[in-house]
């Protein structure tokens, strides 16, 4: 497949992504509620033990938080295959990869490791997960978000690609923002490090045929988010689902799905993994909603 053969089938890939989430734009009500704690004892010593502040520098909250963000993204490595086994704070983190490439991580510790360092600078940060809609899919990404009080909104940023999503504007958005924007036909586009905003409509070209347009819009299916946003692991997810998504049925085919492709491989062990984790799932309540308001709300200062 050629250059221009490969844009055009990024081009079908996001009109059909975009037609998912134009299908699914109302949401269930939820009673999730999500907590920021930005006093920490543990964020004194990581400020102290890597150069944060002096990073992040002077501006508002998106430019402080973008510039850690650009600075973390080439000295975290990514490794789909991380299994997770280093506990889930900044520090433990950072020690383990940071400018250590044959250790990388995945997108999950990428993206705790940036809300930690946002929320020792006093900026309120979360971690989010982008999900697709297919069952069938397995692949999702996780990204951060933070609270820019000067624009009075949630702002994505992604330390695995160094990038934010804007719209024809150039003006950085939320992920419900952007999920609004693709379900409309509206413009928006990941902007990476270096790119320049001059020309909006060129820049959604170059992204979406390089596949970062195409590939945030299909995990935009719905979001999950950190209940508990402080340092280290605490809490559990609340989702924002779609009016008539099954979550619970969808996570358990997907689970299904796992075991089966695993089976085919000969990975009796993984697939044994997965089974037990789609039986857990089944037994298991339905997963925390969260209601659209409540996860668009500015967090309580």
């Amino acid at each position: 497949m050629n250059k221009k053969e490969s844009a055009q089938t990024q081009r079908q890939l996001y009109d059909i992504y975009c037609g998912i989430i134009f299908n699914a734009q109302q949401f269930e009500e939820g009673d999730g509620a999500i907590k920021y704690e930005l006093n920490c004892p543990e964020y004194g010593e990581l400020l102290q033990k890597y150069p944060i502040e002096r990073v992040a520098g002077r501006g508002g909250d998106f430019e402080r938080a973008l510039r850690v963000c650009r600075w973390l993204h080439p000295g975290l490595k990514h490794n789909s295959y991380y299994d997770n086994h280093i506990p889930c704070n900044s520090l433990a983190l950072m020690e383990y990869s940071f400018n250590k490439p044959e250790q990388g991580i995945n997108c999950l510790n990428k993206a705790k490791i940036l809300a930690e360092c946002c929320l020792a600078l006093g900026i309120y940060a979360r971690r989010m997960y982008m999900m697709p809609y297919s069952p069938y899919d397995i692949d999702n990404h996780v990204v951060t978000e933070i609270y820019d009080r000067a624009r009075a909104k949630w702002i994505m940023l992604d330390p695995t690609t160094g990038a934010y999503i804007a719209d024809k504007d150039g003006e950085p958005l939320s992920l419900l923002e952007a999920r609004k924007c693709a379900g409309e036909g509206k413009l928006m586009t990941a902007v990476t490090a270096r790119q320049s905003k001059k020309d909006m409509k060129a820049l959604f070209g170059r992204n979406l045929a390089e596949g970062y347009n195409a590939y945030y819009a299909k995990n935009m299916a719905y979001f999950g988010v950190d209940m508990v946003n402080k340092f280290g692991k605490e809490g559990g997810v609340a989702y924002l689902v779609p009016t008539g998504l099954n979550l619970k049925k969808k996570t358990v085919q997907t689970m299904q799905y796992r075991v089966d492709m695993l089976t085919g491989m000969n990975k009796p062990e993984l697939a044994a993994l997965f089974e037990k984790r789609r039986d857990d799932l089944i037994k298991a309540d339905e997963p925390t909603r969260i209601s659209e308001k409540t996860f668009s709300a500015a967090p309580k200062m």
